[in-house]
C-alpha cells in the first residue's frame, strides 16, 4: 500500500528564506559597504586640503557637509541593511519550530520517550536559534565581509600598492586570531548548553517523581545528584568566561599593533614625501573599517559551524519516519457512523516478541466488549491497535466495514475515544482538562459528563470547583479522580467508540459500580470497549474476550463463560471469595 512520503530535508533557505529579503539585503548591504569605504576617500582630501592650506572656509564647510551627509546615509542604509535579517531571523526560528513540533507529534510514542525531554526542549530552542542565526545573522554578516574586503582592497591597491600590501598581511593575522577565539567560545558555548539540558532534564524528572523520591527517601540522594550537575554547569560557565575576558583583550592589541605598524611604514613614506598625510589617515580609517569585517569572518564561520551542527541534530529529528502513515487515497469522511470493529486474524511483534497472535473477533455497533486477562496478555496493546498507535504485522482491522489504514487519522480519532489507566493531564483547570479536544461544549453536555464520571460529586471538595488548577499531570488529584477526569473528557464529544482501558482501577467498587450504570444507560447506539480485572464490571458487557499470552482463550457472554467454568470463571470466583472475606473482616 502507497502511503504519504514525509520530507526528510530541511532545505532551510528554499524552506523559509524568501528572494525579495535576500535580494534586499545583498542590495542594502552593497549601499552601505560602498558609502562607508568612501569615507576615508573624503577624509584623505579634507586633510590634505588643510594641510596644504588649499580650502577656504566655505570649501572647508562644503567638505565638511559632504563628509557628514555620506555618513549619515551610510548610517541609515546600514540600519535598514541590519532590519531585514532581524525580521527574518525570527520568522525562521517560528516555521522551524512548528514544523518540528508537528514532525514529533506525528512520531509513535516510543519514538519520543527514547529521548529526554530536556534534549527536545534543547533542540527545539538552541538548535533552532542556531540555526535562525546562521541563515540570518551569519549570512548578512558573511555578504558584508565580502562586499567590505573586495571593495576596500580594490580602492587601497589602486590608492598605494605597498600601504595597501601590508594592511592584507595583518588581517588574515586577526582572522585568524579571531577565529580561534572565536571558536572556543562557541566549543564552550555548546558545553554550558548541553549540561543546562541535562539540568532540565534532571529538574523535570524529580519534580514528576516527587511523591516516589519521597517515598523511597531519596530526596538527600537527589540533592546530591543535582549539586554535582550544578557544579559542573559552574566549571563550563567558568571556562566560557575565561576566555570571552581573555579576547577583547588580545583583538584591541591586534587592532593596535596594526596602526602601529601602519604609522611607522606610512609615516616614513610621508617623510620621503612619496605620500600626503591625507594618504596615511586615509589608510588608518581603511583599516579600522576593514578589521570588524575581517573579524567578522572569522566569528561568520564559526557561526556557520554551529548553525550547521544544529541543522544536522535538527535533521535527526526529522528523518525519524512515523510508524504510522496515512494512505494517499485516504477516507476522510464516512458516509455513516463507524461503530462496528472487526479484527481478522491480526497478529504483532514488538521487540521481536509476538505479543497478539491470531486475533479475531468482531463487535457490532452499540454492543458492550469486555477484555480481561493477566497483566501483560495483551490487552492494552489491543485497543491501541484500535487507535493506530502501531499497524499490525498480521491481518487487518475493520471499522465500519474500513480497513483502518484506509481511514484518515483525523477521521479515526474523530470517532474513537479513550480513557486509560494512567492517564496525562496537563498544568490547566478542571475544566479545561475535560474540555480538552472539544473547545465550545454547551453546559449541558459538562454536567452529563461530570454526572456520568461521577466528578460531579467531588466538585464541592475542590477549592475552586471546575475552575481548580490542578498542576502538572493532574498531581493535585488522586488516581481515581485523574481516571474520572479522563472518562469525562472522552464522553464529553460524544464518541462512535468509546474504549476504557482499565481507567476503573483506581476507583473503589461502589464509585464503579455507580458510573458503569451511569454509562451504560446513557450510551445511545454507541460501541464500549471495557478493559478489567473486575468481574463487576465486566458482567455488563455482550461479549468478553480472555486474553492469555496474546491470544484469545475464551469467549462469549459473561454468563455462558461462567457455566463454562474456565478463566473467567475463575477470576468471578476469586473476586467473589475476596468481597465476602472483606465483609467478614468488617
Amino acid at each position: 500500500m502507497t502511503h504519504t512520503t514525509f520530507s526528510t530535508k530541511l532545505r532551510p533557505i528554499r524552506d523559509y528564506l524568501r528572494l525579495r529579503l535576500l535580494l534586499g539585503t545583498v542590495l542594502l548591504t552593497l549601499v552601505a559597504s560602498v558609502l562607508a569605504l568612501w569615507l576615508p576617500r573624503l577624509l584623505g582630501d579634507l586633510v590634505d586640503g588643510l594641510v596644504d592650506g588649499s580650502f577656504s572656509k566655505s570649501a572647508l564647510l562644503k567638505q565638511v557637509g559632504i563628509y557628514m551627509g555620506v555618513a549619515l546615509i551610510g548610517a541609515l542604509f546600514s540600519k535598514w541593511m541590519r532590519q531585514l535579517p532581524m525580521r527574518w531571523g525570527p520568522r525562521v526560528g517560528h516555521q522551524l519550530r512548528i514544523r518540528l513540533h508537528r514532525h514529533l507529534l506525528q512520531l509513535d510514542e516510543n519514538q519520543i520517550h527514547d529521548r529526554r525531554v530536556g534534549e527536545l526542549m534543547s533542540r527545539l530552542q538552541s538548535d533552532v536559534n542556531s540555526v535562525a542565526d546562521m541563515l540570518s545573522m551569519g549570512g548578512q554578516s558573511l555578504v558584508r565581509a565580502v562586499f567590505t574586503l573586495g571593495i576596500g582592497f580594490t580602492i587601497m591597491f589602486r590608492r598605494s600598492p605597498s600601504l595597501a600590501l601590508m594592511v592584507s598581511l595583518l588581517l588574515p593575522l586577526l582572522m585568524f586570531i579571531g577565529f580561534l577565539l572565536i571558536h572556543s567560545i562557541r566549543f564552550r558555548h555548546l558545553k554550558v548548553q548541553e549540561q543546562l539540558g541535562l539540568i532540565s532534564s534532571f529538574c523535570q524528572e524529580s519534580f514528576g517523581g516527587l511523591r516516589i523520591l519521597r517515598g523511597l527517601g531519596l530526596g538527600k540522594i537527589r540533592t546530591e545528584r543535582f549539586k554535582i550537575l550544578n557544579q559542573e554547569f559552574i566549571q563550563r560557565n567558568l571556562s566560557l568566561s575565561r576566555i570571552e575576558v581573555f579576547a577583547m583583550p588580545l583583538i584591541h592589541a591586534g587592532f593596535v599593533l596594526g596602526n602601529v605598524l601602519l604609522l611607522w611604514m606610512g609615516g616614513v613614506q610621508v617623510i620621503r614625501g612619496q605620500i600626503q598625510i591625507g594618504m596615511l589617515v586615509e589608510f588608518q580609517q581603511y583599516l579600522m573599517i576593514m578589521q570588524w569585517p575581517a573579524l567578522s569572518i572569522a566569528w561568520t564561520l564559526s557561526l556557520i559551524l554551529r548553525g550547521r551542527a544544529s541543522q544536522g541534530r535538527l535533521q535527526e529529528i526529522l528523518d525519524a519516519v512515523p510508524q504510522v502513515t496515512e494512505s494517499k487515497t485516504r477516507v476522510t469522511s464516512a458516509p455513516e457512523s463507524l461503530q462496528s470493529i472487526r479484527y481478522e486474524d491480526v497478529s504483532l511483534t514488538l521487540n521481536e516478541t509476538r505479543v497478539l497472535k491470531n486475533i479475531s473477533f468482531e463487535v457490532q455497533p452499540g454492543q458492550r466488549l469486555g477484555i480481561t486477562g493477566p497483566t501483560g496478555s495483551g490487552k492494552t496493546v489491543l485497543m491501541q491497535l484500535l487507535l493506530r498507535r502501531q499497524d499490525p504485522d498480521v491481518g487487518r482491522i475493520l471499522l465500519g466495514g474500513y480497513d483502518l489504514r484506509d481511514l484518515s487519522l483525523d477521521l479515526l480519532y474523530n470517532q474513537i475515544r479513550i480513557a486509560p489507566q494512567e492517564p496525562i493531564l496537563f498544568s490547566m483547570s478542571l475544566e479545561e482538562n475535560i474540555k480538552l479536544a472539544e473547545g465550545d461544549v454547551s453546559d449541558e453536555n459538562l454536567e452529563r459528563a461530570l454526572y456520568v464520571s461521577a466528578l460531579d460529586r467531588d466538585l464541592p471538595q475542590l477549592a475552586e470547583g471546575l475552575k481548580t488548577r490542578i498542576g502538572e499531570r493532574g498531581v493535585t488529584l488522586s488516581g481515581g479522580q485523574r481516571q474520572r477526569c479522563a472518562i469525562a473528557r472522552a464522553l464529553l464529544s460524544k464518541p462512535e467508540v468509546l474504549l476504557l482501558d482499565d481507567s476503573l482501577s483506581a476507583v473503589d467498587t461502589s464509585t464503579e459500580s455507580l458510573i458503569l450504570e451511569r454509562l451504560l444507560s446513557s450510551l445511545d447506539r454507541q460501541t464500549l470497549c471495557l478493559i478489567s480485572h473486575r468481574y463487576a464490571a465486566l458482567r455488563h458487557c455482550d461479549q468478553v474476550l480472555v486474553l492469555r499470552d496474546g491470544e484469545i482463550i475464551e469467549r462469549g457472554a459473561p454468563d455462558d463463560l461462567l457455566e463454562a467454568g474456565g478463566a473467567f470463571a475463575d477470576l468471578a470466583e476469586r473476586q467473589r471469595l475476596q468481597a465476602a472475606l472483606e465483609v467478614g473482616d468488617e
